[in-house]
């Protein structure tokens, strides 16, 4: 968290007012958020005043600066990181690590209390590259065929398996419990067990819990809020994760919960069977 949706809800606004603005100064930047890249934070803070940005990106959660210069600012916000526009005259917020000043008296903020997030800056940005990440999970070359060759020989739980950024880029803990929940997917499943017709269902109920939740502006519990400061609204309309005890939104069996590799799992054991069982 922030997941795929909440990165491209403030990708989305960032991305309608930073073109062909120019980043004015750099304020502020922890150098120990610098995570990534070979640049300095001392280099970036000297680099960037006076770069031109060309787009607001996203890869996976990823956010990429795009500079015509072809350098890049990347961004990763971790477990609670905020990235917000506000007016220069707001005092900063307690653990602010990155503060770049923009045009009409407005400042780029970045806030993670945790610091669990990650700044790189690199001269010339290949997102594939650079990133290796595995496809995005709206785009063409996420398949049902992609997911069967990638899970075939793979024993692990198939929830562990959709957290790996290398095997699709974006999903986290929350979607990944709603994606399975919509495919009838139990968490457990190993991913090898998964055929052709459950990795279909899979795919399109990944897509689908996705492009809900960047209609809604993302899941809102506790750190997210977009670009604005405003919160997301999709936290309405999650059908299995947070919800444990309360009944399935299908068949009305209690939702379940258990740890899978130190991450809270939810999931109806009624609608969600191994798929071990199912098509074994």
């Amino acid at each position: 968290m922030p997941e795929l949706p909440e990165v491209e809800t403030i990708r989305t606004y960032l991305n309608t007012i930073l073109p062909s603005h120019p980043v004015v100064s750099v304020k502020h930047l922890d150098a120990r958020m610098v995570k990534m890249g070979t640049v300095s934070s001392e280099s970036i803070a000297h680099r960037l005043p006076g770069l031109v940005v060309q787009s607001m990106g996203r890869r996976g959660k990823y956010l990429v600066m795009r500079f015509f210069d072809k350098s890049a600012l990347i961004i990763h916000l971790g477990m609670s990181g905020r990235l917000v526009v506000e007016p220069e005259a707001n005092p900063w917020r307690s653990h602010t690590h990155l503060v770049l000043g923009l045009r009409e008296d407005k400042e780029l903020r970045l806030v993670d209390p945790r610091r669990f997030g990650r700044i790189g800056y690199f001269v010339e940005f290949d997102k594939d590259r650079t990133l290796r990440l595995g496809p995005e999970p709206l785009s063409r070359s996420f398949t049902a065929q992609y997911l069967i060759d990638r899970l075939r020989r793979r024993k692990s739980p198939i929830k562990s398996l959709l957290l790996d950024q290398s095997l699709v880029a974006g999903l986290g803990n929350i979607y990944v419990d709603e994606a399975l929940f919509g495919a009838g997917i139990h968490p457990l499943s190993p991913g090898s067990t998964v055929s052709f017709r459950s990795a279909s269902r899979l795919v399109r109920s990944i897509r689908r819990v996705l492009r809900v939740s960047i209609a809604n502006r993302g899941t809102s519990f506790s750190d997210y809020v977009d670009a604005l400061g405003h919160q997301g609204q999709n936290q309405e309309y999650l059908a299995v994760y947070g919800r444990w005890g309360q009944p399935c939104l299908k068949c009305g069996s209690p939702i379940h919960s258990l740890v899978i590799h130190a991450r809270t799992t939810h999931f109806c054991q009624h609608c969600q069977p191994m798929l071990e069982d199912l098509e074994g």
